[in-house]
């Protein structure tokens, strides 16, 4: 019984926290959002997360102001994104942390116009699986699942297809993925190792970016994803209050986010900045990355 007060309690405190931010978030927020329903699905979120309710409001807030700058926001529910409770080791308690689903990287790539569908999937070892190069024929990658028996995963991929018919393909094995997932600042808890199959499909997806027509807002997200994943106090607490956060319309909270210039228009193939980014994270100290993932 005490802990259940205990909780409501907390809920209580954090609903009334977010309450006094509601106009910083109608200032980040996409232009006629409804930000009492943004605060509703945050507590909704807290009041099925146990230890969500345990973060410190302000980087719960942090969190969804970040998802309303990056508009991820729709549909009554954050859209392909999660709340996500994360140790901070220096600070001895859990902070929230917006965590972006590989569905929403997909998404967002094709923002761009160029895209017609996107696709990441994970070889089996029981799959049959073929990834060749045929200089008649060109590039080709034949997938047939197992679904009785699949056994471990072995690889990952994702697959681009243009509007023009052309086609984009990257290709990631178990050993890559996983010197990846070493180099972040969580590889035994967290996303890693609750939505390991999700973490393998955002690897290769933000891999294969680098080579996609990715818009200003898409290269945004991808970076602070990919700092999220690397570096430990992406969400600390900070002096954060309502005179941090600019107006609408090009909206930026004052945190430790890579500083990304991104120009006007969407680049063409294969010069998106992703790489840029990665490089800015590494000014910024987070862990290096393996050489594959940078390149």
């Amino acid at each position: 019984m005490t802990t259940a007060i205990s909780r409501r309690d907390q809920l209580t405190a954090l609903n009334q926290f977010l309450g006094t931010k509601k106009n910083s978030l109608t200032q980040i927020a996409p232009k006629g959002a409804d930000v009492d329903r943004i605060i509703r699905i945050a507590m909704m979120e807290a009041a099925k997360n146990e230890r969500l309710v345990q973060c410190s409001p302000t980087s719960v807030y942090l969190a969804l102001a970040k998802a309303c700058e990056l508009d991820l926001i729709g549909g009554g529910a954050l859209h392909r994104a999660s709340l996500v409770p994360m140790w901070n080791k220096r600070a001895k308690c859990y902070d929230a942390e917006l965590w972006i689903e590989y569905t929403g990287l997909m998404d967002l790539v094709k923002r761009s116009g160029e895209v017609a569908h996107f696709k990441a999937e994970i070889v089996y070892e029981n799959d049959e699986f073929e990834h060749s190069f045929d200089l008649e024929h060109g590039e080709i990658l034949k997938h047939k699942k197992c679904y009785q028996d699949p056994g471990d995963m072995l690889l990952a991929y994702a697959v681009c297809f243009y509007k023009d018919g052309q086609r984009q393909v990257e290709v990631m094995r178990k050993d890559q993925i996983n010197k990846i997932r070493q180099s972040s600042r969580s590889p035994d808890s967290g996303p890693w190792s609750q939505h390991t199959e999700e973490m393998w499909r955002k690897t290769v997806i933000r891999r294969i970016c680098k080579y996609l027509p990715l818009t200003p807002k898409t290269q945004e997200v991808l970076a602070h994803d990919i700092k999220s994943d690397f570096e430990e106090d992406s969400w600390s607490e900070q002096n954060i209050d309502d005179n941090s956060v600019s107006s609408a319309n090009g909206v930026t909270i004052e945190q430790n986010v890579i500083d990304v210039q991104p120009d006007e228009k969407p680049k063409g193939r294969r010069k998106s900045k992703v790489k840029d980014l990665v490089e800015k994270a590494k000014e910024n100290n987070l862990p290096e990355p393996e050489e594959d993932f940078t390149e």
